[in-house]
């Protein structure tokens, strides 16, 4: 199989996770920033999964995995820990559905990728499952080059894009303004401000 990275709006989308456990856990903590529209189905949850039923993050359907429970999903994670289990999952899904198999990533189609947000900056990490290891460790040194600063850096780009944009600058003035800011010194407010001023300046 041949898999590409993709930046893709889930928020509408239905997400069925099947299984309660650990590994269930940590596929719905990444995917609850993105969607409310997350159904899990299982006779047990962990406590953490109780707590996001009763904040009504999650919705829960208390029962034993049915074919019939993931043909309206646009995407099913199959998190159970038996693997005859996660194989009717498989063999359930429907043609439209995308589906990550836990434990058994080559199996599906969709890996969950760990993911660095700062603001708009999104960066996700992944080895298909080769070694979960070595993912968190790569994370990690992003973690510590990509401080908290880029956040308000990256709204700071995306707002002199639009007003440079809009500007009467040439083109190449405009390329040659856009090219500048990417540089360490801007990730400073007091920077970003000077440039403000005199984008300001420019309307």
């Amino acid at each position: 199989m041949s898999y590409i990275p993709l930046v893709v709006d889930i928020s509408q989308k239905q997400i069925v996770v099947i299984g309660g456990g650990k590994i269930a856990e940590r596929r719905i903590n990444v995917l609850k920033t993105y969607t409310k529209q997350i159904q899990i189905i299982s006779p047990t949850l962990t406590n953490s999964l109780e707590h996001l039923v009763d904040k009504q993050v999650i919705q829960w359907r208390n029962k034993t995995f049915e074919s019939s429970d993931v043909q309206d999903a646009d995407l099913i994670i199959a998190a159970t820990n038996d693997t005859a289990v996660n194989q009717s999952i498989l063999q359930a899904k429907p043609d439209k559905a995308l589906i990550n198999m836990a434990g058994q990533a080559l199996a599906g189609d969709v890996f969950i990728p760990s993911i660095l947000r700062r603001g708009k900056l999104m960066i996700s990490v992944s080895t298909q499952g080769a070694s979960p290891k070595l993912t968190s460790q790569i994370l990690a040194e992003l973690q510590q080059h990509f401080n908290s600063a880029y956040g308000d850096y990256v709204d700071f780009l995306y707002e002199c894009r639009q007003q440079v944009k809009r500007s009467s600058l040439s083109p190449e003035e405009k390329e040659r303004f856009l090219k500048q800011i990417l540089n360490e010194k801007y990730l400073k407010i007091s920077k970003q401000n000077e440039v403000r001023k005199w984008l300001s300046a420019l309307e």
